[in-house]
């Protein structure tokens, strides 16, 4: 293998570990992002009774469209942290060539 092929494959290297890390970076603040979600249901549906909140129907459709932000990001973030594998794989040459 050439100097350039060497050089090549170890930035695909660094590059797919870069991206494998910003994905798994992005999972963790989708994963804390969803805690903080979690703990402001009960406040959300009204648990002091004293306090005039939002209706019912709408907190439960604020937390439910939130729960589909993170699952979206949720997968997005999986996805680049598993194409952040496979290139790191590919530079490595272990794609079963």
């Amino acid at each position: 293998m050439s100097a350039q092929g060497k050089t090549t494959n170890r930035a695909g290297r660094r590059l797919g570990a870069l991206i494998f890390a910003v994905g798994l970076i992005m999972l963790v603040v989708v994963f804390a992002l969803a805690a903080a979600a979690f703990r402001q249901i009960p406040a959300a549906l009204g648990a002091d009774e004293g306090g005039a909140g939002p209706g019912l129907a709408s907190a439960l459709a604020a937390i439910g469209a939130r729960a589909v932000l993170l699952l979206v990001m949720a997968y997005a973030s999986s996805l680049l942290a598993s194409k952040g594998l496979d290139l790191y794989q590919a530079a490595r040459g272990d794609g079963g060539e």
